[in-house]
């Protein structure tokens, strides 16, 4: 006996054992679809939008995988109405099924989408077979009458936990399409989007959209909502929440509610509204971690900067901390895994970080889950980032050493150049390392982590930023009473004090850096600090006393070779400049430059001393051979972006060429130097260097240009040599070679 239903299709199912007749629909609307409406708060997305809809027409499966609350769900609907209602793209309609593939308490079985699915596409449920092959054959049959009549469908399968749960609900004929939704990567089909969060003009925007059209406090306080969006993680969840609680109370300032934001230790309880919480869409996520997973995104919250390493993740992992000890084999398919399901991001290949809302939600777990494993977590990792640092570093710090009785209990096994590398890649984490253990009462490590680093503070030109910290690595040091880490904690700070300008407070430093290491005997950090002393006392303008204190430290430091001797040469050679001594400053910055490059690498310092090499030979009357070194010194400022250096050598590059009477050339090369002077915040050397292209164009004859340079506190007209290499004027020099 068949079921009949005049004017229908037969399909190709066997359901009950009978043929089975049906009519289709002449639409599937959304009353149908269940396909959630439209809404007006879509932003920031028009380009993901278009990309989107073409894809749906070249290709039978699109997906949409990101992070949770980052929009995937408000994306594919949008991106859905488009294709079908606005463009026509999908006659036949649009299904929407959502799996909760998450939710355990409310996960839609593929059984129950099947026939979910099906009763959207009108099949009776008189004739809804038993069992999933069943169901999948029918569904099936049932698209493939659409394709016949030439309706095409969209399918939107929305928050799947992966490819087994979405796959058999997928139309199979390539005739029809799906776009389907998931926290987790997936590899269905070639058309990916991955959703980032918002940029921070839609973030905005969603807040303006969510408060309405009547409430003008995003505009009348663009400062305020920019730092709740910031706060916010421009995740459009956490947006959304925040604009709803800020519509709840109109009266509430954004600034009020932005400084309630910023208690990190809140944020997640603060992001809360109804059943729309941020917390609880991170918890979804956790909950269907293995516990050795579960353990290792506990453990990348130890972490206190940016990011982290496979390596450091992998030995944290494997320490016994009092938690689950994670065979070494699976912390990189933990990690992976972990990225896959975007609970971590990957910020190049072989480190690893979080979403700023994540890092918090994961604090919180490590602090509820294993409190004791995070402390003692914590305290190996900044060991493990003290020793493997002054290991690193051990080209650069020809003064320091760690570990005793035994050695250190991390090695860097590489050359000196990968040590470099590493302090590179780890730069922030050991700032944060040190904030965090001063903050935290961490004696030992606050004083030892910045002198451990001292080389490479200096290598890369970032002393000022640690001026506070080293201030409290002194006091942490004093603490301890141990004379010599003082003593290089001093040292250390003095440097630094020298970079902001700060030169009394620095030769106050040096000189009890100096007692401390006399009173404790080590020579060799003795000779170091008063290099240093030396240093801040030319700067100061104490030529006299700064030349006989770094002669002493030059020969004191005569059997090191190192970073410290290289540094103590250049800056007796930029003294012996500053005062017309040429032929030994040139003497004494060719042997530095030669130290700085080989075998340290360090091609600030070397163009330094290149500089002052050049320009003593500028001094001597030799500009063909000064723009040699000139030259080179021009090429290594140039790749570190050093504004201030570029700006001084082509000011000596620029003199090179009036004396070599290539008078237009130079007048280029001193317009060149006085915008990257300008860029630099140098006004002083801007000053001098407009002094003397005004010299220039009035000699060329080029008065209206002169007149129309202006100069911020001129010295005085300078005179320039005649163009004929001549060496007198030369002995200029020194008033304008400074410090860059």
């Amino acid at each position: 006996m068949d079921n009949h239903i005049s004017g229908g299709f037969f399909f190709g199912t066997v359901v009950m054992g009978r043929r089975v007749q049906l009519v289709l629909p002449r639409e599937i609307t959304p009353a149908l679809t269940g396909l959630p409406r439209r809404e007006g708060l879509f932003v920031g997305r028009g380009e993901d939008v278009t990309r989107i809809v073409g894809q749906l027409e070249r290709s039978p499966v699109v997906t949409i995988v990101g992070m949770p609350g980052v929009g995937k769900t408000a994306l594919a609907v949008e991106a859905a109405w488009r294709a079908w209602k606005d463009e026509g793209r999908f006659p036949g309609g649009v299904l929407y099924i959502e799996l909760h593939g998450y939710d355990a308490r409310a996960r839609v079985s593929t059984e129950q989408a099947l026939v979910q699915l099906l009763q959207a596409l009108a099949v009776p449920p008189e004739h809804m077979p038993r069992g999933i092959q069943e169901l999948t054959r029918l569904y099936r049959s049932v698209l493939g009458a659409y394709t016949e009549e030439g309706r095409r469908l969209l399918v939107v399968v929305d928050d799947t936990s992966g490819e087994e749960q979405a796959a058999p609900l997928l139309p199979t004929d390539g005739y029809h399409a799906a776009l389907v939704v998931s926290r987790q990567k997936l590899v269905l089909g070639e058309a990916r989007t991955v959703l980032r969060p918002l940029d921070t003009d839609a973030s905005v925007e969603l807040l303006r959209k969510v408060l309405g059209p009547e409430n003008d406090r995003v505009d009348g306080d663009r400062v305020s909502a920019e730092r709740i969006v910031d706060l916010c993680g421009h995740l459009p969840l956490a947006l959304w929440i925040s604009a709803a609680l800020l519509a709840d109370i109109e009266e509430k300032p954004l600034a009020v509610f932005a400084s309630e934001l910023a208690e990190a230790h809140r944020r997640l309880d603060k992001l809360s509204r109804g059943e729309r919480t941020v917390r609880a869409a991170f918890d979804l996520s956790y909950q269907r971690l293995e516990t050795h997973e579960a353990r290792i995104f506990r453990l990348l919250a130890v972490n206190p900067g940016p990011d982290i390493s496979t390596e450091t993740i992998d030995r944290l992992a494997t320490y016994p901390s009092g938690g689950v000890t994670v065979p070494a084999a699976l912390v990189p398919l933990a990690l992976e895994s972990l990225a896959r399901a975007h609970l971590i991001e990957v910020t190049r290949w072989g480190r690893w970080g979080f979403h700023d809302l994540v890092r918090l939600y994961a604090e919180e777990r490590a602090a509820a889950d294993a409190r004791e494993e995070l402390a003692r977590s914590e305290a190996w990792l900044g060991a493990y980032y003290l020793e493997t640092a002054a290991a690193a570093s051990r080209v650069l710090n020809d003064v320091f050493a760690t570990g005793e009785d035994g050695g250190p209990l991390f090695r860097f096994m590489g050359t000196e150049r990968d040590g470099i590398r590493w302090l590179d890649d780890e730069y922030a984490n050991l700032l944060a390392a040190t904030v965090r253990a001063q903050a935290d009462g961490s004696t030992e490590l606050s004083a030892m982590l910045p002198v451990a680093l001292r080389g490479y503070l200096r290598l890369r030109r970032v002393l000022p930023q640690w001026t506070a910290l080293l201030e409290r690595a002194v006091s942490a040091a004093d603490s301890l009473g141990d004379l010599e880490l003082t003593g290089m904690a001093l040292d250390l700070l003095g440097l630094a004090l020298q970079e902001e300008g700060q030169l009394e407070k620095a030769v106050v430093a040096a000189r009890d850096a100096v007692e401390c290491f006399q009173t404790s005997r080590q020579e060799l950090q003795e000779a170091v600090a008063l290099c240093h002393l030396g240093t801040a006392l030319a700067r100061m303008g104490r030529h006299g006393e700064a030349v006989t204190i770094l002669r002493r430290a030059v020969d004191r430091l005569q059997r090191s070779g190192g970073a410290s001797r290289a540094h103590a040469l250049k800056d007796l050679a930029e003294v012996m400049l500053r005062l017309g001594r040429f032929e030994e400053a040139e003497r004494l910055s060719e042997e530095a430059a030669s130290l700085f490059w080989q075998p340290l690498g360090d091609e600030i310092s070397a163009a330094e001393a290149l500089l002052c090499q050049g320009s003593a030979l500028l001094g001597l009357g030799q500009p063909q051979m000064a723009l040699v070194y000139l030259l080179q010194a021009h090429e290594h400022f140039g790749t570190h972006e050093n504004l201030a250096g570029l700006a001084a050598t082509l000011n000596a590059c620029g003199r090179a060429a009036w004396s070599l009477g290539r008078q237009d050339e130079a007048a280029g090369i001193l317009r060149t130097a006085a915008e990257y002077a300008e860029e630099a915040g140098d006004g002083d050397l801007r000053t001098e260097i407009v002094d003397h292209l005004i010299v220039i164009y009035t000699s060329l004859g080029r008065a209206e240009e002169a007149a129309g340079l202006s100069t911020a506190a001129t010295r005085g007209t300078p005179t320039l040599p005649p163009p004929d290499g001549g060496g007198r004027w030369w002995r200029r020099l020194g008033r304008s070679f400074r410090r860059r």
